[in-house]
Parts: C-alpha cells; structure tokens; sequence
C-alpha cells in the first residue's frame, strides 16, 4: 500500500516548514505544487528536498482556481492513497501514524473510502473551533470541484465516505499570523465569481451566507435561504442549518 502527500502553496515561508516536517515520516512520498511563491518559500522547499527524496516540487501558475491546482498535485501522486495538507496546517505526533493505519484497514476490506479528519483551528496555539466534515485522506484518483472552497469531488464514484479521528491543526485563521480581513475579501470575491458562472451552485451560495456572518447578517439569512432552496442533500442542508443557527 502506497501513500502519498499533497500540497500546494504560495508564500508560505512562515509555515511550510513545520507542515512538511510533521507529515514527512507518515507517507511515501511528498507532492507541493507552488503557484507563485515570491518568498521563501521555494527556498526552503528546495533545501527540504535535498535532504529528503520524498520531496518533489513542481510548480503552476495560479490561475484562480484552487481546484485547478489540487488537481494538478493530484495528477502528479504516483500512490493510491492521498492526504492532503495546507501549507499552514500540522500533523500531530499523535495522529501520525493513523494514517498509514486508515489506509491499510480499508485498502484489507477492498472498500476506496474518502476519508474525513478533524480540522483544529488555533489562535495563539490554541484550540479554537474543530470541523470535522472535511476530507482530507482518499483515493488519489479523485479529484477536486469549486474555485473556492472546493471539496473532493464523491458525486457518482464509488466511493464510501467516514469519518476518522484523525485531527490536524490549521493556524491560517489566526489574526496574529494571517491577514484575516485579506483573506475574507479574497473568499468573497473568488465566490461571486464563481457564482456567476454557476447561480445554481447550492454549496457556494451556503458558503457566501457563512462568509457575511457578522459582516451583514441579514445577507448571510438571504443567501442560506437561497442555498437551502437548491439542495436536498441532507448534509448540505444540516450545514445551512447550523449556520443559520449561528446567527446572533
């Protein structure tokens, strides 16, 4: 059984160290696609990589799409299974080993299964919030939708979806590491734009709610209610609820 990691980024000289390192020892082999890196980032990659053959660094020029380019690391992982890591997410030492041992005991039961983890986000190395419905660990032949916010795409595959007690931890929401209001404004318009493209796009509308809460409370209400109107996925749906729910 082979397994792979996948990355990409794009200046992220403050964390991409710490993220390769706490991933290293549990896979085969290393994927990181950089998108346009001005720092140091492809410095410190590079110097990673001649101590360390599982490293391999290519490169894709941006074009505004995140699945694009998770899907172009992806078409580079030569394994069969895949775990996915940011730039500014850590693999714990305790969770280091599980997923090697996720693979092996779905790849025994012969099942192709798309694995969620436990996203921990931290402030000041604290443990902020947890989301526990992203997939992060999966066959790597899938592949990702959505310029924003995208998601493995499961749609029609023969795929099992679980969840794992895997956690990761992710500092990139953390105001005293990240231009948070940057990061928003660029969500914001990545999704419009993605919604002109796609008005029917359940998933993205949910998203532009979520993004308005405590910016504009009476939008983020419009476009949950507008998200809820073209789905009837019973997770989707929870999601739009429990958003709406976090409306003070």
């Amino acid at each position: 059984m082979g397994l792979s990691a996948a990355m990409i980024c794009k200046d992220s000289e403050r964390s991409i160290q710490r993220a390769i390192v706490s991933t290293l020892d549990s896979v085969d082999e290393f994927i990181i696609v950089d998108t346009g890196s001005t720092d140091r980032t492809i410095e410190i990659i590079q110097g990673l990589a001649e101590q360390h053959d599982k490293i391999k660094l290519h490169h894709f020029a941006w074009t505004g799409d995140f699945a694009a380019a998770r899907n172009y690391s992806l078409s580079l992982v030569t394994h069969d299974w895949v775990f996915v890591m940011d730039s500014d997410d850590e693999l714990p030492e305790s969770e280091r080993k599980k997923l090697r041992l996720y693979c092996e005991h779905y790849e025994k039961q012969g099942v192709r299964a798309g694995m969620y983890i436990v996203c921990d986000n931290t402030v000041n190395g604290e443990i902020t919030s947890s989301i526990d419905a992203i997939m992060r660990l999966f066959p790597s032949d899938l592949r990702y939708k959505d310029k924003i916010h995208e998601v493995v795409d499961t749609d029609g595959k023969d795929v099992v979806i679980v969840k794992s007690d895997i956690h990761i931890l992710h500092d990139g929401y953390d105001p005293a590491v990240t231009d948070v209001y940057a990061k928003k404004q660029r969500n914001l318009e990545m999704m419009i734009e993605a919604l002109k493209e796609d008005q029917t796009n359940a998933r993205m509308w949910m998203q532009l709610g979520r993004e308005f809460i405590r910016i504009d409370d009476d939008k983020a209400r419009q476009f949950l209610d507008r998200a809820e109107s073209l789905t009837q996925d019973k997770g989707l749906l929870r999601w739009i609820e429990d958003s709406r729910n976090s409306i003070k």
